[in-house]
């Protein structure tokens, strides 16, 4: 037989399998209660990693469970070596799978943690590019491994990966390092440079910070991956002079032939160093009208009022109207009928905006009750326009003007003033109103032609 079974063999393989199973549902048990506890304390790192860790350890467990039965049962010697090298593989593939899950927990935690703190999505390239890597470079390492197991002759293979791989496994956590020390220690720096230890900041300087903080990180990440990315080329062995010629050729190229990309990051450039916009700003930009999403050194992204996003080219951006720079401004005209009493109107209308500046809800967002009628606008064909205007928060200005349209319009109603629309009276002889001045009758079947009075 390739297997003898005795009494004492198979009392050892009903222990070991018992004490197994105990083992197996004691630490199933654990992951379970701290991935828990984890979610409880919101503490996401500690359960990404838990979560990618959790079936390679509960496997190893019955690995090591199969080897200490073959070590004590009587196997036929040639199947018993092939048992050993296959439960070896078996826990160096384990092995490595615990040591990629952590890599995968730390950066599925860094890609849900980043984007917190930097306005960034390079960061978001950076990570995905590593969590193809590193399954790469874990799946390179079990087929050595299997190589090794089986008494496959890769002696040169091994040395390089003895010596070149943990190199590049340590320059890929250095970029990985590099990559989270930006996206927490930029954004940090800049609000500190920015508010100064300001507490709560003014809206200005918070929207200015986020606009900075997006293009800053953006290229430092750029930075620290190119440079991990030359180094981990030096170190398999390539000149990285040639290449960092060539790369210096082609940007000379790019220049030359892409001059509107150029264009592009110049004009970037500037719109971010004289804050013209930043992002959250209301922006009107190439007959575009929205708020702006982001804005790096190529292109600014605004999503308007309809939620659909423009891609705009900074490059092409001529004139931009800033809807919410600093402060913005209510101004709006209200009409009334040409009989109704301008005074007691604009008296109303006051009231109304007095009223409004007074209730807490309101009066955060208007500057020094500056709301109020400023004059007699214009005398329409139908009406006389009554313009309003006051200064507000930036931002504010449209949720303002529609609460007032409403009282003002719920004060005319009860004060009996008129909001006028364009029509028509036609008067065929009879008197016209308030006067006693007759109009000539005509013969019968001939009237004048109706003459427009607006109102």
């Amino acid at each position: 037989m390739l297997i003898e079974f005795t009494l004492e063999s198979l009392v050892m393989l009903a222990i070991v399998a018992a004490v197994a199973l105990v083992l197996f549902l004691l630490v199933n048990r654990l992951f379970s209660k701290f991935i828990r506890k984890d979610e409880e304390n919101k503490v996401s790192l500690l359960r990404n990693v838990l979560k990618a860790i959790r079936l390679p350890v509960l496997l190893i467990i019955w690995c090591l469970a199969l080897y200490v039965i073959t070590e004590n049962l009587t196997i036929e010697v040639e199947l018993g070596k092939q048992i050993s090298q296959a439960l070896e593989l078996l826990m160096v593939a384990f092995t490595l799978w615990i040591g990629a899950g952590l890599i995968e927990g730390l950066l599925s935690w860094l890609k849900t943690e980043i984007p917190g703190k930097a306005n960034s999505k390079v960061n978001d390239y950076i990570i995905d590019s590593l969590r193809f890597v590193v399954p790469f470079l874990a799946l390179l390492a079990l087929v050595v491994a299997g190589i090794n197991v089986y008494g496959v002759s890769a002696d040169g293979l091994t040395v390089w990966l003895g010596t070149h791989g943990v190199k590049l496994l340590l320059i890929i956590g250095l970029v990985i390092a590099g990559v989270y020390a930006v996206s927490r220690g930029v954004p940090a720096l800049i609000r500190g440079i920015m508010f100064g230890g300001v507490a709560k900041p003014k809206e200005e300087a918070r929207k200015r910070a986020d606009t900075l903080i997006g293009v800053a990180v953006s290229t430092a990440e750029v930075v620290v991956v190119a440079m991990g990315a030359f180094v981990a080329l030096s170190e398999v062995g390539l000149d990285i002079g040639p290449i960092l010629a060539g790369v210096g050729v082609l940007g000379v190229a790019i220049g030359f032939g892409a001059q509107s990309l150029v264009k592009d990051y110049l004009s970037g450039l500037f719109i971010i160093l004289e804050n013209q916009y930043s992002v959250g700003d209301v922006i009107k930009v190439m007959d575009v009208v929205g708020e702006v999403e982001f804005i790096d050194l190529r292109r600014t992204i605004v999503r308007d009022l309809d939620g659909v996003v423009h891609v705009v080219s900074n490059g092409e951006i001529r004139i931009t109207s800033n809807y919410t720079k600093y402060l913005s401004r209510v101004n709006f005209d209200i009409s009334i009928g040409y009989q109704e009493d301008i005074n007691h109107a604009i008296d109303v209308i006051n009231r109304v905006c007095a009223e409004f500046t007074s209730e807490p809800e309101w009066n955060k967002s208007v500057v020094k009750n500056s709301l109020g009628v400023l004059r007699v606008n214009k005398l329409g064909d139908s009406g006389v326009d009554i313009k309003v205007l006051g200064d507000v928060k930036p931002g504010t200005q449209w949720a303002i003007k529609g609460e007032l349209r409403k009282r003002i319009k719920i004060a005319f109603d009860r004060e009996n003033i008129e909001i006028p629309w364009p029509h028509t009276k036609v008067f065929f002889g009879n008197a016209l109103p308030d006067t006693k001045v007759q109009i000539p009758k005509v013969p019968d079947g001939e009237h004048p032609e109706a003459e427009p009075d607006s109102e």
